[in-house]
């Protein structure tokens, strides 16, 4: 079954009045009757076209994909921005279309009062941040750093459907196959990787003879992709 959120993510109450001004909107519980209605034995794929919201309807969204019965895919048609982006990383897979983008920020707020209430916010945005870097950190699997990811939140960063995929955001770019390549991840994880590392990598692919393993009936291209596939795990 296919759902497209499509529009600004929403608290349960809001949605009703986007919609009454002919604005799109989604909300948790259109989530949950989503699943809820999706077919025995199919994936639940969510179409994701959205700039964002309410992080706290988008910190339940997530949950709600974590916490599904039923294998969860989003797939990333235009954006997945702000709170849409962290609902997307609670699914099971995500794919983006070459021209799709993910865009992470740091949350805001409006604030009146005094002193105290500002500094009350001010706390509130922090731990808001460090749940929204939870759910980014799970879903890239060690490859971004926490840090790197808080770089990218501070600056306000657009991903391309590429940079999305080798920073872990994404698993996989709509129409293509193919495994990617450790060397992309320079950029997102904010360094170089130990120049050691390569150097071990580059003899073993040269040798075509991977340590440890029986290679008797490698050719010279599976041997360099299982070098490649060792630099890999070996970076960071």
């Amino acid at each position: 079954m296919r759902y497209n959120l499509k529009g600004v993510i929403s608290s349960d109450e809001d949605a009703p009045i986007y919609r009454f001004f002919g604005m799109a909107a989604v909300s948790p519980a259109d989530i949950r009757q989503a699943i809820a209605d999706n077919p025995a034995g199919e994936d639940f794929v969510l179409e994701i076209n959205s700039g964002g919201g309410s992080v706290y309807a988008g910190f339940e969204m997530y949950s709600i994909l974590r916490a599904a019965n039923v294998h969860t895919r989003a797939e990333v048609q235009s954006l997945a921005g702000s709170a849409a982006s962290v609902v997307m990383a609670g699914a099971d897979t995500v794919a983006a279309s070459p021209v799709g983008q993910v865009m992470i920020h740091l949350p805001s707020t409006f604030t009146e009062g005094n002193q105290v209430a500002h500094r009350e916010s001010v706390q509130m945005l922090e731990a808001v941040t460090g749940s929204i870097l939870a759910a980014y950190e799970h879903k890239c699997q060690g490859k971004t750093s926490r840090d790197a990811l808080r770089r990218m939140m501070d600056r306000e960063t657009f991903l391309t459907a590429r940079e999305a995929l080798d920073a872990g955001l994404v698993d996989e770019i709509l129409g293509e196959t193919g495994s990617a390549n450790p060397m992309n991840v320079w950029n997102a994880a904010g360094g170089a990787p130990d120049i050691e590392k390569l150097r071990a990598a580059y003899r073993e692919a040269q040798q075509g003879n991977p340590p440890e393993k029986d290679v008797s009936n490698l050719n010279t291209k599976q041997a360099r992709a299982r070098a490649i596939a060792l630099a890999e795990a070996e970076l960071y």
